[in-house]
């Protein structure tokens, strides 16, 4: 009996110098991923461009995360652009906050940004922050 009760104290003291850890890698791991959702986003609307012709725009609306293509393909009424995939909440499914340069930007069927400037887009989660950096080519940098 005492023996057990010696592994249970034991086990609970790991576990107090262990969590802070733990919880530091779930944030790494969170911003890390949301980084590489919101690359994989822009690698698709890089190649949705030069695959149907269109106009494309990687989108930030606050954390959600959204690729447009125009023209439209079908008509729908209210609407002038297809969303291509899903729309990701980069908030709500990793709990971090996005802070773009600027809003949204373009690829044209030749896969240029048609901006001169490089786009930046900050993840950040409880003091932890990573950054995607596209020129303007489309490339990522960082």
């Amino acid at each position: 009996m005492i023996e057990m009760l010696i592994v249970v104290v034991i086990l609970g003291i790991l576990v107090i110098i262990a969590l802070p850890r733990m919880r530091t890698g779930v944030i790494n791991n969170n911003v890390r991923a949301a980084r590489t959702t919101l690359i994989n986003m822009i690698a698709g609307a890089r190649a949705a461009a030069s695959q149907t012709n269109r106009s494309t725009w990687v989108k930030i609306e606050g954390s959600r995360a959204l690729v447009l293509a125009r023209p439209r393909l079908a008509f729908v009424s209210g609407s002038d652009a297809d969303t291509i995939g899903p729309i990701q909440d980069l908030s709500q499914v990793y709990g971090v906050t996005v802070t773009p340069s600027v809003d949204s930007f373009r690829f044209n069927p030749t896969l240029m940004t048609l901006a001169t400037t490089s786009r930046k887009f900050t993840i950040t989660r409880s003091g932890r922050s990573d950054t995607v950096v596209v020129d303007g080519l489309g490339r990522v940098l960082k």
